[in-house]
């Protein structure tokens, strides 16, 4: 049943079992999922069924960097949350990801990778991707493609699958949960404050103003925090100032390692035989598409003490490609600074070199007309890699001065890319340059030229929100424990990418599925 809190009588109450507050990705899943095992289950969504703009201006942040997407755009406040735009790109973690690196610093999850693979088959159900797993052998069978880099130690090619077209999680499973006489889904209702009972250590009801106005409360047993990866540490930080930090944030971890996918396309791949790289090009597969990227092995991570990097081949034209008009907008931007950079030399060369591709972007810009045929001709691979960030305490959201209409104080997020990351993207690529030609499979060239602009203006993002309430042992280093329940509380939990103690180099959504259906599995029973 959907009630739409705009139109609930002033001062009225709700009572449930369990309560999840936010119904995107990981609400929707954990609600499914507890359907059968609790006898009252309340969704509180701040949204509609549809895009409202009063919801939607709610993640209006006061400050974040200049180069970061804009929260207010990057995720959707109505039911599916950001599912209603999301690419539907899902592979799972790797083993590799919940250990603890010596050389990464703040890695290492409370769990294993075998304590989430069991629950990654039925993700991919709710993720539209079929049940039929991620494993390399299996597709390059089932898809008559080779996996050209199979014998090497190095590198390795892994799958990426997505639902056609994506799976919109209300539209898809909303019917479900409507249709369930046990669950009651409240709209256009935002929670503004919580009732704490610090003796006993339980949440005992939330408070909410619907997007009119009006005052609702809701009581549980338990309580669920699943809205999203920014969201769920403001709102916890809120909520530790008025109960002295007693909610998870006894270790002051809350709103801290904040995560992201920065995409830098720092190389480029010009192949021998095109058609040799068959397997990293998608195809349709029933209802949906399968592609091969490449990654880097275990030993590659270990013995090079680096991160990982998830390096799709994208197929692009000379033009696009072209060093010397690369080059010609570095010098460009230097001269306007009154500098050199310290390759001119190199620069000069990649625009005498490229003097024919120079001369079409020229012709383009200027005159709006295309000379050369053959700045059309694919001639080799874009990698617009997504990267893994290390854990940094310094990124982070934390709570401004202004308010949003409802007198919750907005967000402001400090973000960057270290240093360390960068160099390891460098190193990464080195080694893969290095088994590229060992291979003989062509030439990557690493922009190592490019860098300023690749790391500033040019550099993207995925819109991952990630580890700003992350999963540790200890609440000295983290906000939740391995089952999610937030530290010093007894029943309030977390569900979503803040959770995650490290990213990755993957989305995060067929993840944030898989943990869901392991929490739903874990509140079952207590």
């Amino acid at each position: 049943m959907v009630v739409d809190g705009n139109f609930v009588a002033a001062n009225s109450h709700f009572r449930g079992q369990i309560c999840i507050v936010g119904g995107g990705v990981a609400g929707i899943v954990l609600a499914n999922e507890l359907q059968d095992a609790y006898e009252d289950i309340i969704i509180v969504e701040s949204g509609d069924e549809h895009y409202v703009p009063e919801a939607q201006e709610l993640y209006q942040a006061e400050k974040y960097p200049d180069q970061l997407p804009d929260p207010m755009y990057s995720r959707m406040r109505f039911l599916g949350g950001s599912s209603n735009h999301w690419q539907n790109n899902t592979s799972p973690l790797s083993p590799s990801d919940f250990e603890k690196r010596d050389w990464v610093p703040n890695s290492g999850w409370p769990i294993s990778f075998s304590d989430i693979n069991p629950y990654y088959k039925k993700a991919q159900y709710y993720c539209g991707v079929g049940e039929d797993g991620y494993n390399t052998k299996q597709w390059s069978s089932v898809l008559n493609k080779k996996d050209e880099v199979e014998e090497s130690a190095l590198l390795i090619t892994a799958i990426a699958k997505a639902s056609s077209p994506p799976v919109r999680f209300y539209q898809a499973y909303g019917e479900r949960l409507k249709s369930a006489s046990n669950i009651t889904i409240l709209t256009n209702s935002n929670m503004v404050d919580i009732v704490y009972d610090s003796s006993d250590k339980r949440v005992r009801q939330i408070d909410i103003v619907s997007n009119r106005g009006g005052n609702i409360t809701v009581s549980a047993d338990k309580f669920v925090f699943a809205m999203g990866g920014i969201e769920n540490a403001r709102m916890l930080l809120v909520f530790n100032q008025k109960y002295s930090d007693q909610l998870g944030n006894q270790g002051g971890n809350v709103g801290c390692y904040f995560m992201e996918h920065p995409t830098p396309r720092a190389a480029q791949l010009f192949a021998d035989d095109v058609e040799r790289l068959e397997f990293y090009k998608s195809v349709q597969f029933k209802d949906r598409t399968v592609v091969g990227f490449l990654s880097l092995s275990e030993q590659v991570l270990h013995d090079h003490q680096t991160t990982n990097l998830r390096m799709p081949l994208i197929p692009k034209d000379e033009y696009t490609l072209s060093d010397g008009i690369s080059s010609s907008h570095i010098l460009a931007e230097s001269f306007a600074r009154h500098s050199l950079p310290d390759n001119f030399s190199d620069h000069l060369y990649n625009i005498v070199g490229d003097m024919d591709m120079v001369i079409e972007a020229v012709a383009r810009k200027t005159f709006g007309i295309k000379l050369f045929e053959h700045a059309n001709k694919i001639t080799g691979f874009q990698i617009p890699m997504m990267m893994e960030q290390t854990p940094d305490k310094n990124n982070r959201i934390y709570l401004g001065r202004a308010k949003d209409r409802l007198g919750i104080p907005k967000v402001s997020i400090d973000y960057f890319v270290s240093g360390f990351d960068k160099a390891c993207v460098w190193r990464s690529l080195m080694v893969v340059a290095q088994e590229v030609g060992a291979l003989s499979l062509g030439r990557l060239k690493v922009l190592e030229e490019r860098a300023e602009r690749l790391w500033s203006n040019q550099l993207g993002f995925s819109d991952h929100h990630m580890g700003t309430t992350r999963m540790s042992s200890t609440p000295e280093y983290g906000v939740v424990d391995e089952n999610l329940k937030v530290f010093g509380v007894k029943n309030l939990y977390i569900a979503g990418s803040s959770v995650f103690s490290t990213g990755g180099h993957v989305p995060p959504t067929l993840t944030i599925a898989a943990m869901s259906i392991r929490l739903a599995e874990y509140l079952k029973n207590v």
